[in-house]
């Protein structure tokens, strides 16, 4: 039995926030964590349209986190065989308690994902049913292979919501998205300039206002923004007139930083340049990316020694951090949201501990 890749529940929680943004009725139930499970469990047991492979509500609330660690396909057919087992339980601590079987049933699956598209059922069971019947829609798979990303998935999600959800579903998102929508919920930016931006809200948006209003002023004697971005790569604020000045193309198509920062000094010597991820799953300041910002700067004549790199998360124990810090590139800093006082480096150059 050849079975989907795998993505890891974080991502999967992020695309289903990017398929099913602002202004979907049912959106809650479709894009937290327990929908962005259900989808994993779904994928994980090969429960796609055309195979004979089904779910029960049972298969995600019996499920564990020692379950999910085990990914070779040998692992996946063998929890698979063992689910359809009376009494069968996965080793480790449970997801969810028995409580949960009808905010899975009805709200994730029956109201939620089966009614928007992307989970069809076998006809003729009770939904109350015991036995499996529900199975992700082919398309609706397609969209959370690991290997579809950047433009290829934007465009693939497009045509996915264009087949899927109503024109008035759309065009809602679409005022939504472009902020012309008061909204009580958006996380409001104040700019060093005096802007204020609106974020979509999320942990991601929480951790980047962090970085423009707290990191900025507590270690930047005069800063300055220059870009910031949101996840889905919308560009919410740039400064294109500065970027000019200094000879730096930020062009959206290429590689980008969620936060470009500036500390003005009184001449060009102590001006230097800040680069930030923000990362609450995905995303840190690799080698490769950190490379890729120093050419940024290289093309513009900017020295190498005035610009620095860093990765901006939640907090030491949030699992952005614990599963992304071995990526990080040396010669970079951490910044934490919850301890905005300290910084963490990655520092790269001898370091003589009796001094």
């Amino acid at each position: 039995m050849s079975l989907p890749p795998l993505l890891p529940i974080p991502d999967i929680q992020i695309r289903l926030q990017a398929i099913f943004p602002p202004g979907l009725a049912m959106r809650g139930a479709l894009v937290r964590e327990m929908a962005a499970k259900t989808v994993w469990v779904l994928l994980y047991g090969g429960m796609v349209d055309g195979a004979r492979n089904l779910l029960r509500p049972s298969h995600i609330y019996f499920y564990t986190e020692d379950q999910a660690a085990l990914t070779t396909d040998d692992d996946r057919t063998t929890w698979l065989a063992n689910s359809m087992k009376q009494g069968f339980r996965p080793p480790g601590v449970r997801w969810y308690a028995d409580t949960t079987r009808e905010p899975i049933r009805d709200e994730t699956l029956r109201l939620g994902l089966v009614d928007i598209g992307a989970v069809g059922k076998i006809d003729g069971v009770a939904t109350t049913s015991s036995k499996p019947i529900y199975f992700l829609k082919s398309d609706f798979a397609a969209l959370f292979d690991p290997a579809l990303t950047g433009a290829e998935l934007d465009a693939a999600i497009e045509v996915w919501q264009e087949r899927h959800l109503s024109s008035a579903a759309r065009a809602r998102m679409a005022m939504l998205s472009s902020g012309k929508v008061k909204r009580s919920d958006d996380i409001k930016v104040a700019c060093p300039d005096g802007t204020v931006v609106k974020l979509a809200p999320g942990p991601s948006s929480l951790i980047t206002k962090g970085v423009v209003e707290d990191f900025a002023d507590k270690f930047l004697p005069a800063p300055a923004l220059l870009w910031m971005s949101e996840s889905g790569n919308k560009v919410r604020y740039h400064d294109d007139e500065t970027a000019r000045k200094l000879g730096l193309i930020i062009d959206p198509a290429r590689v980008l930083p969620d936060v470009i920062l500036m500390s003005v000094g009184e001449t060009g010597d102590d001006t230097h340049i800040i680069f930030i991820e923000v990362v609450n799953s995905d995303g840190a300041m690799t080698q490769q990316r950190k490379d890729a910002f120093i050419e940024m700067a290289r093309r513009a004549n900017f020295p190498q020694e005035q610009c620095h790199f860093g990765t901006a998360f939640e907090d030491r124990v949030h699992g952005g951090f614990t599963k992304t810090w071995p990526q990080l590139a040396w010669g970079t800093f951490v910044w934490f949201r919850s301890e905005p006082e300290h910084l963490l480096w990655m520092r790269e150059k001898p370091f003589d501990i009796t001094k």
